[in-house]
């Protein structure tokens, strides 16, 4: 089961749904479409920066509430960020919320594939270029990790979690098994050890 949230979360995301649909569509166009124009190195760098606008700085989500679109997100088609979007702008202001989350976020990555897809065969081999985009790839590294230590702080600490994390990434690092599998696997896993179990013992999920 998820912690409830914070009062001061709660209060963030009350307030924010009492606002009128222009002011909430509006919300989310900025802060999505900031996410759009500033995160590189894919939808795992972008978890970092989503956990602390979303969750600590606007108290829209609460920290388990990210933690489970994430995983949702990473067991349906589309990137994290785009699930993320639709499914907050969703929840605060329906589905044109969703649409409008979803647009804000895509579009300034979508403009600038465009703009710099023109002028790519120019310079590919500059030398200037090739530094900054490494620079990049280290920044979005370091984004990756702090995103894996933070969202890890909400998954309980057994030796049953151990042991499947171990498993899972046995077999998707060293041994290159397909990830869905181990997504369906962890599905499995949770349903009996956190459905099932309890149940027989007695007691409840």
């Amino acid at each position: 089961m998820g912690r409830s949230p914070e009062p001061g979360q709660a209060a963030a995301e009350s307030a924010l749904k009492e606002a009128g649909l222009a002011k909430r569509l509006w919300a989310l166009t900025l802060t999505f479409g900031k996410f759009g124009g500033i995160t590189f190195g894919g939808g795992y760098a972008i978890v970092a920066l989503l956990e602390e606008e979303l969750v600590r700085r606007k108290g829209w989500l609460t920290q388990d509430e990210l933690f489970n679109i994430i995983t949702v997100g990473e067991s349906t088609p589309g990137p994290i960020a785009v699930n993320t979007a639709t499914f907050v702008g969703y929840r605060l202001a329906g589905v044109l919320g969703g649409c409008v989350a979803t647009a804000a976020l895509v579009f300034p990555a979508w403009l600038v594939i465009v703009v710099v897809s023109g002028f790519y065969l120019q310079f590919r081999e500059n030398a200037w270029v090739a530094a900054a985009l490494g620079g990049i790839r280290v920044a979005a590294i370091v984004l990756i990790a702090r995103a894996f230590l933070r969202m890890g702080h909400g998954v309980p600490r057994n030796a049953a979690n151990a042991l499947a994390f171990a498993l899972a990434f046995l077999l998707v690092a060293v041994l290159g098994r397909n990830a869905l599998w181990v997504i369906v696997g962890g599905l499995l896993y949770g349903v009996l050890w956190y459905g099932v179990r309890p149940r027989l013992k007695g007691g409840r999920p």
